[in-house]
């Protein structure tokens, strides 16, 4: 009893190890593509990691754009981010890794499984479900926090020594229960109705909106008005834009057929909301 007591207190303080290793770094560097995908940005999965870091605090930036000056200074100041996949032929399973500056492992995630069949869901929901082990974390940057020291290798085995001599039950994590905020619309004086180049109309509910193109992607707009109410940021990956609106933050895409589909995560409920603008075509 004393042995697992001392063991499980070790592994305790690894695990508070893991988030003071975290609340050091600035920036997560996603990849443009994982070596399990072969391609950029497949089913949107490099996006949602983007997404998901974000969310949590931390500054994000695809590892071909260009870097803030504090990270050209000092390049320790990021780790990369990779998603590995082990799937089996029934279970598609993913765990998510960060690598530091020196190429040193710093985080690695629980796994995260899912059983459905279709490639997209089955890769969005194992990568959340991977995720919850960063969101324990309650990462919070510390600009001047002191250099964290690696764990040695008698330390990792003690870990593991605990990890089969008992099953610690983790408490889920909760969210405090709030209502998800409507989508607010700025109203303001009209502008023509004519269609101009480089904007794209879109119906959902009754309600017509007009997509703008713009340097930065596309401004979102209820048509006739003046000012957009979100904002579509391109994340350098083919097809896939950063959503940003006064009361929420996601992804967004154009399916097959030209329609504007957005991804947010309701917090109150804890899942993720998908959203369809028709594509008017003329």
């Amino acid at each position: 009893m004393k042995k697992l007591l001392f063991s499980l207190l070790i592994l305790f303080s690894f695990s508070g190890l893991k988030a003071q290793n975290l609340n050091e770094y600035k920036y997560i560097i996603i990849p443009e593509s994982f070596e399990f995908s072969k391609e950029k940005n497949k089913h949107q999965l490099n996006s949602l990691l983007k997404f998901l870091f974000e969310r949590e605090g931390f500054e994000t930036l695809m590892n071909k754009e260009s870097r803030p000056e504090d990270l050209q200074r000092d390049n320790c100041l990021g780790l990369d981010a990779n998603v590995v996949e082990d799937s089996g032929l029934f279970t598609t399973r993913m765990r998510i890794t960060l690598e530091d500056c020196h190429g040193n492992l710093i985080f690695t995630s629980e796994e995260g499984t899912s059983r459905e069949k279709d490639y997209k869901t089955a890769w969005h929901e194992s990568l959340r479900q991977a995720f919850e082990s960063v969101e324990a974390l309650n990462y919070n940057f510390e600009a001047d926090a002191p250099p964290a020291t690696p764990a040695t290798p008698e330390t990792a085995e003690v870990v593991e020594e605990a990890e089969v001599a008992a099953e610690v039950p983790q408490e889920e994590k909760t969210t405090p229960e709030s209502p998800e905020k409507p989508e607010v619309v700025v109203q303001s004086e009209k502008i023509p109705e004519e269609k101009a180049p480089g904007i794209l109309n879109f119906e959902k509910d009754g309600t017509y909106f007009q997509l703008q193109e713009n340097e930065n992607g596309y401004a979102l707009f209820q048509k006739g008005m003046s000012e957009p109410f979100a904002l579509l940021i391109s994340s350098q990956e083919g097809g896939s834009f950063i959503y940003n609106s006064v009361t929420k933050q996601g992804i967004a895409s154009f399916s097959e057929n030209g329609d504007l589909v957005v991804e947010h995560f309701d917090a109150s409920r804890g899942v993720s909301v998908k959203t369809t603008y028709t594509v008017k075509k003329d």
